[in-house]
């Protein structure tokens, strides 16, 4: 057993043993290095902080500061990323063990969606505004996200493509065609942050309005729904028109997003009869091209940065941002789960056959997440004290295990395993 075999078993009871809590869900913050329920006493630095930032007529997240949000903000993404992982795993080991651990993460992926119907049909929440017991928020809860749109759909298709079963399918159709539904009667706002966001207006700017036509062309061809169909052609076509469809530049707080850009494209490519809408296999490239230029010397990838004309990333000088998706601060400090994210999007280019290199690099970006990265600040690794908000450096917070890591982590080992490159 090689050493990123016995990692993978060590991540793997991190996310089952510790992670997964008594509703199914798996939890995306935890105490670290104990891996155990966030107590309230522990979060008193994130409430001073949404506290200023109220004061100050900043933005600031109303949960920000409560276990529930510490734990609970991202479970759908973790959880849903897990069940990815496990597909892989099933498909490279074939054994009941792997379709066990898939089993437990669809439930995951799966449970958020029932909760939300129960307020709306189609409605998915994240997750902690739709929880029972101590962390449950109140029942006039009605936010989410487009990663919320995103991220169950993707994971639900490859489960339904590789590992459901006939009754798992029909529930999975049922899901995507509501959830699809849902946004267009919404007219494709939501809640977020205690605000009503637009995904996107007359005009798409960004490749990330595409998190939402992928999932209602999943739905359509699950049940031939042919109103979603013609909805995700009409978007991913408005996309192109808009010039969405091409390497972000300027300021990026989240490097995560070429992972799922690219595996956007790539279903839209591979998965569908829209292959000749836009050049999907140019845009993977320069996200692959892009992730590249994210790795540091040492291994590990930064987590945000500035995109440059030429398509690379340059890392930020840090200082303040009032944008939420920097966390409110630019940092250049290293991000060990955007690392695992961009070993994900290495091993997908490895299996399109664009880059020879790629599972050498991926191999190599899994070699650098160790166990100790699992515990961050505010999900970085910081190496001096400019790196972080000066609130930080005056009130170090806690650092937390971040399950986001490990999943991620899970899903290119899973994948590599399943090319042979690792």
């Amino acid at each position: 057993m090689t050493m990123l075999d016995q990692r993978a078993e060590v991540f793997n009871r991190m996310v089952l043993d510790d992670a997964l809590d008594e509703y199914g869900l798996i939890r995306h913050q935890l105490t670290y290095p104990e891996r155990g329920p966030i107590p309230d006493d522990q979060l008193a630095y994130a409430r001073e902080d949404r506290e200023w930032r109220q004061r100050q007529g900043l933005k600031w997240h109303p949960l920000q500061g409560t276990p529930a949000y510490a734990m609970y903000e991202d479970a759908n993404y973790v959880g849903n990323r897990y069940l990815v992982a496990m597909v892989w795993r099933w498909l490279a080991e074939h054994n009941e063990a792997a379709r066990q651990d898939a089993e437990i993460s669809y439930q995951a992926t799966i449970y958020p969606y029932f909760e939300g119907t129960k307020r709306e049909r189609g409605y998915w929440p994240k997750p902690y505004g739709a929880l029972q017991g101590e962390y449950a928020v109140d029942k006039v809860y009605t936010e989410t996200s487009l990663d919320q749109a995103y991220s169950p759909v993707i994971a639900l298709w490859r489960y339904a493509q590789h590992v459901a079963t006939d009754a798992e399918k029909a529930v999975i159709g049922e899901a995507l065609q509501a959830h699809g539904h849902w946004w267009i009667r919404h007219h494709y706002s939501y809640d977020y942050l205690g605000e009503v966001w637009k995904a996107f207006g007359e005009r798409i700017g960004s490749p990330s309005a595409l998190k939402l036509p992928i999932g209602m062309h999943i739905a359509y061809q699950m049940t031939g729904d042919t109103q979603l169909r013609d909805e995700a052609v009409r978007i991913v076509r408005q996309a192109k028109a808009d010039g969405a469809l091409r390497m972000h530049r300027g300021p990026r707080g989240e490097i995560k997003e070429l992972y799922h850009w690219a595996e956007i494209y790539d279903y839209f490519m591979r998965d569908t009869d829209l292959a000749d809408e836009a050049d999907w296999s140019r845009l993977i490239q320069e996200c692959w091209r892009t992730a590249k230029s994210s790795i540091q010397p040492d291994g590990l990838c930064i987590g945000q940065g500035f995109f440059r004309d030429d398509g690379l990333l340059e890392p930020y000088t840090p200082g303040p941002v009032d944008d939420v998706h920097h966390g409110y601060w630019k940092t250049d400090a290293r991000h060990p789960a955007s690392t695992a994210q961009m070993a994900c999007l290495a091993m997908l280019v490895q299996e399109l056959g664009y880059d020879p290199d790629a599972g050498e690099v991926g191999r190599r970006l899994l070699e650098a997440v160790r166990e100790e990265h699992t515990g961050t600040i505010r999900g970085y690794v910081y190496t001096h004290p400019e790196q972080m908000p000066p609130a930080f450096r005056d009130n170090l917070p806690p650092p937390l295990f971040a399950t986001r890591t490990v999943v991620f982590w899970l899903d290119a080992y899973w994948r590599g395993r399943r090319l042979g490159v690792v």
